[in-house]
C-alpha cells in the first residue's frame, strides 16, 4: 500500500498569495458595523509564505455606478503591477505597472 502525496496547491508555491478575509464571517462584520469602524468591511488582505501582506483589495460602487477595485499595496511600487482579465475573451488581457 502506497501514501498518497499530498496535492501541492499554488498557496503552496506562492503561484498565488492566500486570501485572508478582515471579518471571517457575518457575526464579525456585524460585530465592527456595531463599532462604528465600518471602513475596513470586505477588505481582504493577500498574504506571502511568511504571512505578511502583500495587497490589500476591496470592491465598491460609486455612485456613477461604475465598480472600483482598491488597491493598498504593503509592498515597494516597483513590485506590483495590475492585469485586467475579461471572461468573454481572456487572450485580451491589459497589464500596467500601478
Amino acid at each position: 500500500m502506497t501514501q498518497s502525496q499530498p496535492e501541492i496547491s499554488p498557496y503552496d508555491t506562492e503561484a498565488r498569495y492566500e486570501p485572508k478575509l478582515w471579518q471571517p464571517n457575518s457575526e464579525a462584520v456585524a460585530e465592527v458595523m456595531r463599532s462604528g469602524e465600518a471602513g475596513g468591511i470586505g477588505n481582504v488582505d493577500f498574504t506571502n509564505g511568511e504571512n505578511g501582506t502583500v495587497v490589500t483589495v476591496h470592491v465598491s460602487r460609486s455612485d456613477d455606478g461604475m465598480y472600483t477595485v482598491h488597491l493598498m499595496p504593503m509592498c515597494d511600487d516597483d513590485q506590483i503591477r495590475v492585469e485586467l482579465h475579461r471572461e468573454k475573451d481572456l487572450a485580451a488581457s491589459t497589464s500596467r505597472p500601478v
